[in-house]
């Protein structure tokens, strides 16, 4: 009895013992396991067939240092099968993740798994490194940004052209954008200091294709001017102070171009005296702004047309009778004023355009005076004055310009006796040549100008009779022998 109360009493306690252990054991105990346990070598089915919440150990990799563990898990409605490396070294320690399957494929994991355990192996911690990287390269990408774009080279050269008062810096502007900026956006956009000679080629080589000629070289120097100016705006003080963009031009791409000479004709045309009539006389049968213009352009010596239209109603005094154009042509750093005498011709002239323009600030334009004249508006002016000269029995093949005006009126100027001095003053020709001249020659020639101009109006008052010529309609060339000064 003694015995049998002995083995009940041992069955009890093995039976107590065994739902004691069966209670300690987690209720996951047949999930798969989370460490070395389960390394099998990972395929492409394995990782397709996993299943939310599983997660596989890749045995391919050498135990130690770190492993490569891919986690199936599901977030509204979408499997995700992440890559990530967990590691542990001493005190470097810590879960990377990777990126996505199939995004990422097994080789590719497994290469990079290679490369971060030998992070590990080396005491580097791979989070550490890689923030290192991204900040590495977010700090290139600002480096690259702060090297300033084609554009803002070209940007930053007219914007240079027009705090000088250069009559030609909306003229480049335009030229840029029609030329360069819009047919081009991407070379635009690229760092200054990337442009090569082959890109400027292939801008020009485009003008030439459109039939460009002289317009293709004065790009040319355009694009040379403004990486010359580029270069020297790095280390100018007040550009540093604004925190513009930095060039870091090493070359001028745009110096290793030739001129291309066959475009540069050089025109000695001088108009006759029945061209010069038959040009004026045709000023009445166009539009009437740009006839008064041009008709003052003339008497007033032949301006060039790009200062001349610009200039304003503040630029004329009225009492005086004078008026102030801008000379901001060549290498000046400062506009020149350059001041004409108007007589009482010129003057009704301009209180015809008062009576047009008096709306806007500039005196010649078609706009009410808001806009002036553009000088390539003029060619085609020119063309239909041709095409009058020839219906009305002149040279068919006569190729006057308007440009040929400037050159007519200086060689008239010359046979009347003006002195080359004097015309340089009227017609603002190389007003910087000296030390003398640039600082301490101010005497404004004006009394020099106004005989000029008389000599001038009297002259094409005998020519072709200037106050009767705007009621006779264009007229063919005489068959008498012309009286050109050429």
């Amino acid at each position: 009895m003694q015995c049998d109360v002995s083995v009940d009493s041992m069955r009890c306690h093995s039976s107590s013992y065994s739902m004691a252990t069966s209670m300690a054991i987690p209720s996951n105990a047949n999930k798969p396991s989370l460490g070395r346990s389960d390394t099998r070598i990972l395929t492409e089915l394995t990782i397709k067939s996993l299943k939310h919440g599983e997660q596989r150990t890749d045995g391919a990799l050498p135990p130690g240092n770190g492993r490569l563990v891919m986690s199936c898990t599901k977030a509204r409605g979408r499997i995700r099968r992440v890559w990530s490396f967990r590691y542990r070294r001493s005190e470097v320690h810590g879960e990377l993740t990777l990126g996505e399957h199939p995004a990422i494929s097994l080789e590719q994991a497994r290469t990079e798994a290679r490369q971060l355990v030998e992070m590990v192996r080396n005491g580097i911690d791979p989070k550490v490194a890689r923030r290192a990287a991204q900040l590495a390269k977010i700090e290139a990408v600002r480096a690259q940004n702060a090297v300033g774009t084609f554009a803002s080279l070209l940007a930053a050269y007219f914007a240079n052209l027009r705090a000088k008062g250069k009559i030609c810096a909306r003229e480049v502007e335009r030229q840029f954008d029609l030329h360069v900026i819009r047919p081009w956006p991407t070379l635009a956009k690229s760092a200054a200091n990337s442009i090569r000679p082959e890109d400027i080629r292939d801008i020009l080589a485009r003008m030439v294709r459109l039939g460009i000629r002289r317009q293709t070289n004065i790009m040319r120097s355009f694009l040379q001017a403004a990486f010359k100016y580029g270069a020297h705006a790095d280390f100018d003080p007040r550009r540093a102070a604004t925190d513009s963009a930095l060039f870091k031009l090493t070359a001028n791409p745009a110096s290793l171009l030739p001129r291309i000479q066959e475009f540069e004709g050089v025109r000695d045309r001088v108009l006759t005296d029945d061209e010069f009539r038959h040009i004026w006389l045709s000023l009445d049968s166009i539009r009437t702004e740009i006839g008064l213009a041009l008709k003052c352009e003339i008497l007033l010596g032949g301006q060039r047309f790009r200062q001349f239209l610009r200039a304003t109603w503040a630029d004329y005094d009225k009492e005086q009778r004078i008026l102030r154009l801008t000379d901001g042509k060549g290498q000046r750093t400062t506009a020149l004023a350059h001041y004409l005498p108007i007589s009482d011709q010129v003057n009704e002239l301009l209180m015809k355009l008062w009576s047009i323009n008096a709306g806007g600030p500039f005196i010649l334009s078609t706009t009410g005076g808001r806009r002036s004249i553009h000088a390539t508006s003029l060619p085609s002016v020119f063309a239909y004055i041709r095409q009058l000269w020839s219906e009305a029995g002149g040279d068919a093949e006569a190729d006057f310009q308007g440009r040929d005006i400037r050159r007519s009126i200086e060689t008239r100027l010359q046979r009347l006796g003006v002195t080359r001095e004097v015309r340089a003053q009227l017609l603002s020709h190389g007003r910087t040549g000296g030390v003398q001249q640039k600082h301490y020659e101010r005497y404004d020639y004006l009394h020099e100008k106004r005989t000029a101009l008389q000599l001038l109006e009297a002259h094409l008052q005998a020519t072709f009779d200037l106050r009767d010529a705007a009621a006779q309609p264009p007229q063919a060339p005489s068959s008498q022998p012309e009286s050109s000064i050429a």
